[in-house]
């Protein structure tokens, strides 16, 4: 199917219906269609490319989005363009330009050169702008064709707006001059995510309470429609629609969703991620004595598919980076006799979080050496960040280990004490739904809950009882044979975003070590310093055993039915359609620990 021409039609009768709606009314007022493209957590995915798996995509990549921004732009004749932030950290492209063969002020992040060649209007700024540090989007934005906005960030030294918080665009519709507002607002929890690099100097105010602050504001500087671009989402735009006044849209973003909605009639976007869609604001405008006014407007989203192809522009204008990142990612750096999968790491001690833990300790102890830490209880917290992690026995390559550890966290070790570290296992333990032994239906062991605020914390033993409530789950909880006492202290080995309180399993941490370096490229030195690893899970945590009535059952990928018997895992068992089914008892058959309660 050709979607320009199917989609044409459909647009024509619109603007034609919206047309004739205003003449009737109206007599012989004309209505003027503007229409405001929105994008959102393009994440530096510049190419239809997926870097782990070194494998062509169809339905994303900042490429393709163009085209669909090129194909609005024929059929709209007014039309601007706004993303919402997310835009420079992301893909392993990305990366590369930030910490591997860093640019330097005055080059261009592939993203960037991409946005520019959009003709982006405007964007804001979101919370993952700020993983490779200030200084790092202090250079994105300078070589940025585009106002990069936040009204909700302060200098802590000034006490001043750090960056623009809104641009006024002097635009025409029809010929006619209008003014836009666009004004950004970022997450306030990038104090808490991003704490290391931020503290001290940066501070962020309350998006509810900046925008009460800033829109009116706007508003005094004569704008004919203001467009509020939120790194947030849709309860985040309730609250600024509650605080004030004088808003006309919101293009939304940060939780990678989709959505093209109206909100106590103002209509709001949310455009996915990675430009896998392409979120359209339509306002019919009237124009009375050089005055406008919104008659109508309505929300849409275009998709990306396997029938969008890439700009050419684009393609062409970051050729040389992408080439040289599927270089980068297929460099070998060692060997692993076993295959390293996270499918069943949710349920089961696994490989991919003993083989992080193992080299986290690994670069602890040497980091620690000859220092007053040397000699405290050293563990270390590590998560399955993507339960599809795939790394077969052989050649482990960059790929894999940003397959295995996907995020640019930094290394970080915090100071916790018995209650902290308990407090910590209990927040991972909601991975799990509460289970009833006497219940004959079926189950389900797994809970919402991501994947990657799922710690397992090497180092303790420790069980987890799915059968009592949320708080109340974490036994047995030794270390080196003996129980953790309230007033023991332990190092910990995280990340950063764990270290700063993301995922609240930290409130106030004591960090001892702020590290630069990142997790990704410890793991990387430790399989280069040992040339060949193979990652045996400790089974250091378990799930209590015990007898159910029903079936205990979670989902997972059919390509993990084969590790079953390549691994020789016990209380695992394959039902059928992504179904398995786990035996608490038999799957203790694992560990140490094999009493049944």
């Amino acid at each position: 199917m050709n979607w320009k021409k199917e989609r044409i039609p459909v647009v024509v009768i619109v603007l034609i219906l919206a047309a004739l709606i205003p003449v009737i009314a109206l007599g012989s007022v004309t209505a003027h269609e503007l229409v405001i493209m929105g994008t959102n957590d393009l994440h530096g995915y510049v190419m239809p490319y997926d870097y782990l798996t070194v494998q062509q995509v169809k339905d994303y990549g900042v490429a393709k989005t163009y085209t669909l921004v090129k194909w609005a732009r024929e059929i709209y004749d007014n039309t601007i363009l706004i993303d919402t932030g997310d835009a420079i950290q992301g893909s392993v492209l990305a990366e590369r330009e930030a910490r591997v063969e860093p640019l330097s002020m005055g080059d261009t992040p592939s993203i960037i050169k991409a946005m520019n060649i959009m003709k982006y209007d405007a964007a804001a700024i979101g919370n993952h702008e700020f993983n490779f540090g200030l200084e790092y989007l202090d250079l994105a934005m300078a070589a940025a064709d585009f106002p990069m906005l936040s009204a909700n960030l302060y200098n802590a030294d000034t006490e001043e707006l750090r960056y623009d918080p809104y641009v006024v665009l002097e635009r025409e519709v029809d010929g006619i001059p209008i003014k836009i507002g666009v004004i950004g607002f970022l997450p306030p929890e990038i104090m808490m995510w991003d704490r290391v690099l931020l503290e001290g100097r940066v501070y962020v105010e309350p998006i509810a309470d900046a925008a009460a602050r800033y829109i009116p504001e706007l508003r005094e500087k004569g704008v004919d429609l203001v467009i509020v671009a939120l790194h947030q989402g849709t309860s985040d735009a309730r609250d600024v629609l509650e605080s004030v006044e004088g808003i006309d849209a919101i293009i939304m973003g940060h939780s990678h969703g989709r959505s093209a909605e109206k909100i106590d009639e103002v209509p709001v976007t949310m455009a996915g991620s990675w430009g896998n869609s392409l979120g359209l604001i339509h306002f019919h405008l009237l124009n009375r004595d050089g005055s406008w006014e919104v008659f109508s407007s309505f929300p849409e989203l275009w998709y990306v598919d396997e029938t969008i192809e890439s700009a050419p522009e684009i393609v062409e204008a970051v050729r040389e980076q992408h080439e040289a990142t599927i270089d980068y990612v297929m460099a070998p750096v060692g060997t692993t006799t076993v295959p390293i999968k996270s499918y069943f790491s949710r349920v089961i001690d696994n490989e991919v979080t003993q083989l992080i833990n193992e080299a986290q300790l690994w670069y602890a102890r040497e980091y620690f050496k000859g220092t007053e830490f040397e000699g405290m209880p050293l563990l270390s917290a590590a998560a399955p960040f993507r339960t599809n992690t795939s790394v077969d026995a052989g050649d482990i390559k960059i790929m894999n280990a940003a397959d295995i550890y996907i995020y640019s966290n930094t290394l970080h070790v915090v100071r916790v004490n018995g209650v902290e570290l308990k407090g910590w296992l209990e927040k991972c333990a909601e991975n799990f739904n509460q289970i009833d032994p006497a219940r004959t239906d079926d189950q389900n062991l797994l809970a919402r809950f991501s994947s990657y605020n799922f710690d397992i914390i090497e180092g303790i033993n420790y069980q987890i009882d799915v059968r009592k409530p949320v708080g109340q789950r974490i036994v047995d909880l030794t270390y080196e044979g003996e129980e953790v006492e309230d007033e023991m202290e332990f190092l910990v080995v995280t990340n950063n975003y764990r270290a700063g309180g993301g995922g609240y399993h930290l409130v106030d941490a004591d960090i001892v070590l702020s590290s630069t370096v990142e997790n990704r490229n410890v793991i990387i030195d430790y399989i280069i310093e040992k040339g060949t690893i193979t990652p045996t899970p400790s089974y250091n945590w378990s799930i209590v055993p015990f007898e159910s009535a029903g079936r205990i059952t979670f989902t997972s990928s059919e390509e993990a039915v084969s590790l079953i018997g390549e691994l020789g895992i016990k209380g695992i068992k394959y039902i059928g359609d992504r179904l398995f089914e786990i035996d608490p008892v038999e799957i203790a058959a694992n560990t140490v620990q094999t009493v049944v309660n």
